[in-house]
């Protein structure tokens, strides 16, 4: 990677079934199969430690989340925490996941 690349996790997602507060998709990361929970709610992004380490971040960094769909969009937010579950809280990110069904996600730390 070259300095100025900036390091980032990309996920294809595809929404596999509904919450009592959003949906589930499903993804694979480092070819193991792993479910991404999508709410409305606005507390951030959750990763797992290796993930956090991978970006660089810890609780309250900003991220920013790049979905790939037939509309791009990008929205700001931060680090919510580190935890075993893999969930993005962000009204933009679960509006656009959710029209259509799935998308390309790029996750960047700032």
């Amino acid at each position: 990677m070259a300095a100025t690349e900036q390091p980032e996790l990309v996920f294809v997602v595809d929404v596999s079934s509904l919450t009592g507060k959003g949906f589930i998709g499903k993804t694979k990361y480092e070819g193991t199969e792993a479910e991404v929970e999508f709410d409305e709610e606005g507390a951030g992004v959750f990763l797992s430690s290796e993930m956090a380490g991978r970006l660089h971040v810890k609780k309250g960094s900003p991220l920013t989340v790049v979905v790939e769909d037939s509309v791009n969009q990008l929205a700001e937010t931060r680090m919510g925490g580190v935890g075993k579950v893999l969930r993005i809280s962000d009204p933009k990110v679960y509006y656009a996941i959710g029209r259509e069904g799935g998308a390309i996600i790029r996750l960047r730390k700032g």
